[in-house]
């Protein structure tokens, strides 16, 4: 289920995906369905715009679309909406049943938080104005504990893997995919990322996510060499409690330990990977690696290990381009931004009710 919204500058590259998709399709046993809204100013002229629901048929043509038009639902759908997602994923899961789903969400995207200048969470409706907080992200995916679990969650969108994003769709999806970076427009290579499912529709949903990462870097690194901002990474859903139990005891040493340590815990925030237009994303392992280097507390190396320990766990795979911008990405971030400038807002997550993570951030130097 491909719940793709370019009713944004992204446009140009939604009819690239949906023939890459068309490229691997043809498998009876698997279903690739799309919600794909365009919108006046941004599509091409001469195309269509409002909002249709395709079946992809196979074709090799990079510069056609065949697949089968099965609704048009016309103008004014809000693709910034959760209920537009929930209503597409039972409409798809009613019409195309299967014993094993993915959904993938194809927009933009910065994370947990918003912009004030272009505010969006994620699938952000230029055209209306709307986006998803990825709070509502739960609802709008599995409303009820009678609709099934997904399979597999992929964000072909920037900045979501985050472990505030993961950690708020845990219940929602047993793996979820994406990008600790802005990735390029181009987006995920369907054509690539779908081939292991489409040539064996037994394959462990575990086993095609843990490719995904390589496949991802690999296409990008033969294709588009010169692009920095490439990294991928796998999640497995039912670690994330345990993760968020060991950040707990992080922080609360954090909290204890803060007055000692103030110029190193700084540097550490500060010398953290971090991530396109957004320093306050960091990537977590590299925080804790900083945090256990420049304090040499015990307990803070204690507990940061038992921290990675989780996390490795839960990073079921992880990849990245060859160069110094994204070096230090090892699968998740984490919103760590500078003193001062902590957003209320961020209480609105899952995460930070159910640690001391905020806390901290309110305090740290």
């Amino acid at each position: 289920m491909v719940f793709l919204n370019a009713a944004n500058d992204l446009d140009d590259y939604s009819e690239l995906n949906v023939n890459q998709m068309e490229q691997v399709a043809g498998n009876p046993n698997v279903r690739i369905v799309v919600q794909w809204k365009r919108a006046r100013y941004w599509a091409p002229r001469n195309s269509w715009t409002g909002t249709r629901r395709y079946l992809i048929k196979p074709d090799n043509d990079p510069k056609r679309i065949v697949s089968e038009l099965v609704e048009d639902l016309g103008d004014g759908v809000d693709m910034g909406s959760p209920d537009t997602l929930r209503e597409f994923i039972r409409w798809a899961r009613a019409n195309y049943p299967a014993d094993r789903y993915v959904l993938v969400i194809w927009n933009h995207g910065s994370g947990w938080r918003s912009r004030a200048l272009r505010g969006r969470g994620i699938s952000f409706d230029e055209e209306l104005g709307t986006y998803i907080r990825i709070w509502d992200l739960p609802y709008a995916i599995r409303p009820t504990s009678q609709d099934p679990v997904l399979d597999v969650l992929l964000f072909d969108a920037s900045l979501m893997q985050m472990l505030e994003v993961a950690y708020e769709c845990r219940h929602v999806a047993r793996y979820i995919v994406g990008s600790q970076e802005s990735p390029p427009g181009e987006g995920y290579p369907y054509h690539e990322i779908l081939l292991p499912i489409v040539r064996d529709t037994e394959i462990a949903p575990r086993e095609w996510v843990r490719q995904i990462p390589d496949r991802f870097v690999a296409w990008y690194r033969t294709n588009f060499p010169f692009y920095t901002n490439i990294t991928q990474s796998a999640v497995e859903s039912r670690q994330l409690e345990a993760v968020a139990n060991r950040l707990d005891l992080f922080a609360e040493a954090l909290l204890s330990k803060r007055t000692l340590y103030m110029n190193a815990l700084r540097n550490a925030r500060l010398n953290a990977q971090s991530y396109s237009s957004y320093p306050e994303y960091r990537d977590l392992w590299h925080v804790i690696d900083l945090i256990k280097q420049y304090t040499d507390d015990a307990d803070l190396i204690q507990r940061g290990n038992a921290l990675q320990d989780v996390l490795r766990q839960a990073i079921v795979s992880n990849n990245r381009a060859d160069n110094n911008r994204v070096r230090y990405s090892y699968g998740l971030s984490i919103y760590y931004p500078s003193a001062g400038e902590y957003l209320g807002r961020y209480n609105n997550t899952a995460l930070s009710r159910a640690t001391r993570w905020d806390e901290w951030l309110q305090v740290a130097p």
